[in-house]
């Protein structure tokens, strides 16, 4: 009786990250062998560094960031409370970030948050309760 011995496939080594584009490989491999990089080398580097910067906001990005953080106060107060503890501690960051730029609609859901009615518009307790109640008919 014979049987066929099948060996099991050498596991394959976890691969280390390497830069994205070939310039970046050869820049890395050149300053790793202590060559001098190229005027022309460096400035590329340069440039790559210098563009990944982030970038500032735009209207619109900045708009649906605020209402996305106003959404999430809203559901936690609906679930949780109306409290500002009970909104989950990164976006309760965000809440207050925003409130100290300024930002009219956060300032006015974290004083609804807080208890602090006296700056609250007309009838916003009123608007949020048809508002939750017309999600639960949908």
């Amino acid at each position: 009786m014979s049987a066929n011995i099948v060996p099991f496939p050498k596991p394959i080594p976890p691969r280390t990250q390497q830069p994205g584009s070939r310039q970046q490989r050869r820049d890395k491999t050149m300053r790793h062998r202590a060559l001098p990089l190229s005027p022309e080398q460096t400035a590329a580097s340069m440039a790559v560094a210098t563009t990944a910067r982030p970038q500032p906001w735009s209207a619109e990005d900045h708009a649906a960031h605020v209402a996305i953080v106003v959404r999430i106060a809203i559901r936690s107060a609906k679930r949780r409370g109306v409290s500002l503890q009970s909104m989950l501690s990164i976006p309760r960051g965000w809440l207050l970030k925003l409130c100290d730029e300024g930002d009219p609609t956060c300032l006015v859901v974290r004083d609804w948050l807080m208890g602090n009615r006296a700056h609250l518009p007309d009838g916003f307790e009123e608007a949020v309760s048809t508002a939750s109640i017309n999600e639960e008919d949908a």
